[in-house]
């Protein structure tokens, strides 16, 4: 939390929104609610919410009489979503600052809860999603999307690659890929005693004007990703662009990059 009298930093929480939002993380939130398919008054739950966007895809669903409670433990995202999320007539959207192994809510309140790209940063991924369990009623959907293994990310592999070759460590850019394995999601799924669990493995793209622009926007907003990138040495910068985008340029056309992305889709109940 920001310090009494101290204004808090939004700048990479508003580069999320500006640059990621809109390229990596709106996709999957789209789909993420076409699968739980929320209904005119249930209450919903974003954990790991950022700014929110499956909050604001949520809303209209669930009016009249709804709610969406959004839950990240960044004040800046949960500052930046309380600007940017809209509250349409006829529902609640309440935001919340807290850590997504204890949350603020009683048993058995959520109808739907979603985490998309948020299990991978959990301290413990079977206690957070044993939390998200014990705040589902009976009969809830959980979806949950994580990024699949580095490989199946091309983007973000040729960065790892550009970033190892230089000796920066890559460690924080790859805690976003780290839970790309069925098998290991599914045993955390299980030991947090949710039931129905099926889990499969999507792929897509996100489209972006060029390599640099991919890496500049990682670099700005990525939340675990911007830590690795800002270690690259101000006078090897050129020459890392140059080196990723030569990797990426098979995915290029005429005035963009489409980048090849993979990920898991976690569908479970209480």
């Amino acid at each position: 939390m920001a310090e009494a009298g101290k204004r808090l930093d939004t700048t990479a929480a508003e580069a999320y929104e500006k640059l990621l939002v809109p390229t990596l993380n709106a996709p999957l939130a789209a789909e993420a609610i076409e699968l739980a398919s929320p209904r005119p008054g249930e209450q919903v739950l974003d954990v790991a919410c950022g700014t929110g966007i499956a909050v604001r895809l949520a809303l209209p669903r669930v009016v009249p009489g709804g709610r969406v409670a959004g839950l990240d433990f960044d004040p800046a995202m949960i500052a930046v979503a309380r600007a940017v999320v809209p509250e349409p007539p006829g529902v609640s959207v309440t935001w919340h600052c807290a850590s997504a192994q204890k949350m603020p809510f009683e048993a058995g309140t959520f109808d739907v809860v979603f985490c998309l790209q948020g299990l991978q940063f959990l301290p413990d991924c079977t206690a957070g999603l044993a939390e998200m369990r014990r705040v589902m009623k009976a009969g809830a959907r959980l979806v949950a999307i994580v990024w699949n293994a580095l490989e199946h990310c091309k983007g973000h592999y040729a960065i790892v690659q550009a970033l190892k070759r230089r000796n920066v460590d890559a460690a924080p850019m790859l805690k976003a890929l780290s839970m790309g394995d069925a098998g290991t999601l599914r045993k955390h799924a299980g030991d947090a005693g949710l039931r129905d669990v099926n889990i499969r493995a999507e792929s897509g793209s996100a489209c972006f004007p060029s390599a640099r622009h991919f890496v500049e926007a990682l670099a700005a907003g990525g939340p675990a990703s911007r830590h690795a990138l800002s270690n690259v040495p101000e006078n090897q910068r050129s020459g890392f662009y140059d080196e990723v985008r030569e990797a990426l340029r098979q995915y290029e056309d005429k005035d963009s990059v489409r980048l090849p992305l993979g990920y898991l889709v976690l569908v479970a109940r209480p």
